[in-house]
């Protein structure tokens, strides 16, 4: 447990009575009241903080920072429910939704990075399958000719989500390989 330090001051009778009502009307006691402005009076200012973690960071000596969140109830059901789903501890899970929300562009979950990769795949095979039919290639007779157009008109809508899906996977690749990831 810290030490603490006694300040003593001297105020005019006046100060004093309405700095303990002050306290009273707070529900704290005038000791508390007083290490509160104290602590007020000598915190960082924070333009200086951010100037310091900033040139911290940039020589890779940043401290870490301790902050505290507290959430109502169903908000804190919430958060333990996604950390959960997502395979980590709530304070890992806070971690990362913040560094996505600070740096714009975060790597995703190593687990739904995963199952992209699968849906990637599955793209693939189905617009596969749909070109074998359309194009003759099977039970093409089975189709007549106009669903047989419309098979082939799907065929480049899904090559495109095949492909703006792979591009995510491969910007959340490379991301993960940054110094800050």
């Amino acid at each position: 447990m810290p030490t603490s330090a006694r300040l003593l001051t001297s105020v005019p009778p006046e100060h004093q009575e309405r700095f303990f009502a002050l306290a009273a009307a707070q529900g704290v006691s005038v000791s508390k009241l007083l290490a509160r402005l104290v602590w007020s009076a000598v915190k960082e200012n924070p333009d200086a903080k951010i100037r310091r973690l900033t040139a911290a960071a940039k020589d890779n000596q940043a401290p870490a920072e301790k902050y505290t969140v507290r959430l109502l109830g169903a908000d804190a059901a919430r958060l333990e429910e996604r950390a959960q789903a997502r395979g980590l501890t709530t304070s890992g899970y806070v971690a990362q939704v913040l560094r996505a929300h600070l740096r714009a562009n975060p790597p995703m979950p190593y687990g739904e990075f995963q199952e992209l990769k699968r849906v990637v795949n599955e793209l693939a095979g189905i617009r596969g399958a749909l070109t074998q039919i359309a194009t003759g290639g099977g039970s093409a007779e089975l189709l007549e000719q106009s669903t047989r157009q419309t098979v082939m008109k799907l065929l480049p809508g899904l090559k495109r989500i095949r492909e703006d899906v792979q591009q995510t996977l491969d910007v959340n690749s490379k991301s993960w390989e940054a110094p800050d990831a």
